[in-house]
């Protein structure tokens, strides 16, 4: 008796893990390019019991013999999913899309104090001004993060552009007051080759954990590509990969699995009680 409570108050714990987790991808359904993650669970320790020890008194016994006395389920893993999401037209100029699932836009982010690369799905980009000019801008996400150029370098725009163009190999072209032509920069993208290694950053970003501690290098884990015309699409965002309707039916067999553990260890208590009192 006292192991079926202990088995449902460990599964109760975990199995709240993930209605927080369904929780945050539908709060974040309508977020640019977010992606979701899903919790799997795994038996805990158990162990078998063999409650039939005369062979020939389990003549015809469909079910495997014994029994497994468990301590419940864990959370075995809870994995980022980087299907597609889809694409919804916006007809802005510094709106971006990528459709390839496995690359990333790359930001120059000082969430955590100081100057990192970090990634993101989000290609909603802004023009800011240029603090370290007198005259022009720099392409900011929309956390204000800088938008990283094929050198590793932010990139800027002189003042007064306009008409911004995404030509065939990555580069942003845009047009001066005066007519002329000027190069912004070419959108190079990261291939996160070890996806599951990502961990969230600052609001829609992610940023690897410390590759040292793990012996990788960023070779091990990301090979840069440029934001070529195929992958990337110029005014559209890629809207996340959250399928509100299967988020929803998943929290509700979480919830009933929490209750059903629930009731289990009231119904426990409840018998226990009982001997108690038989026993008095």
């Amino acid at each position: 008796m006292y192991s079926s409570m202990l088995s449902s108050a460990n599964t109760m714990g975990h199995v709240q893990n993930r209605l927080d987790g369904i929780s945050h991808n539908l709060a974040n359904s309508d977020r640019t390019g977010y992606k979701r993650r899903e919790t799997t669970f795994s038996d805990m320790l158990f162990q078998q019991v063999n409650n039939q020890p005369v062979p020939q008194n389990g003549a015809g016994r469909l079910t495997p013999e014994g029994l497994r006395v468990g301590t419940g389920a864990a959370a075995a893993q809870t994995a980022l999913r980087l299907d597609q999401g889809s694409l919804k037209e916006t007809n802005r100029e510094l709106d971006f899309a990528l459709t390839d699932k496995d690359v990333f836009f790359q930001v120059e982010s000082a969430a955590n104090g100081e100057e990192e690369i970090q990634y993101t799905r989000d290609g909603s980009f802004y023009l800011s001004e240029n603090d370290e000019a007198e005259d022009g801008w720099t392409l900011v996400n929309n956390q204000g993060d800088y938008v990283v150029n094929a050198a590793g370098e932010r990139m800027d725009v002189p003042a007064g552009a306009r008409d911004f163009t995404l030509l065939e190999d990555g580069t942003v072209e845009a047009v001066l007051e005066n007519g002329e032509n000027v190069e912004v920069g070419q959108i190079e993208l990261a291939e996160v080759t070890k996806p599951q290694l990502l961990e969230a950053a600052e609001g829609n970003n992610f940023q690897f954990p410390d590759l040292a501690e793990l012996d990788l290098g960023l070779a091990d884990v990301v090979e840069f590509v440029p934001g070529e015309e195929n992958v990337v699409v110029q005014g559209a965002l890629e809207q996340s990969n959250v399928d509100i309707a299967q988020a929803m039916t998943d929290m509700i067999h979480s919830q009933r699995h929490y209750s059903f553990n629930a009731r289990a260890i009231s119904q426990g208590d409840q018998m226990m009680g009982l001997v108690n009192s038989v026993r008095g």
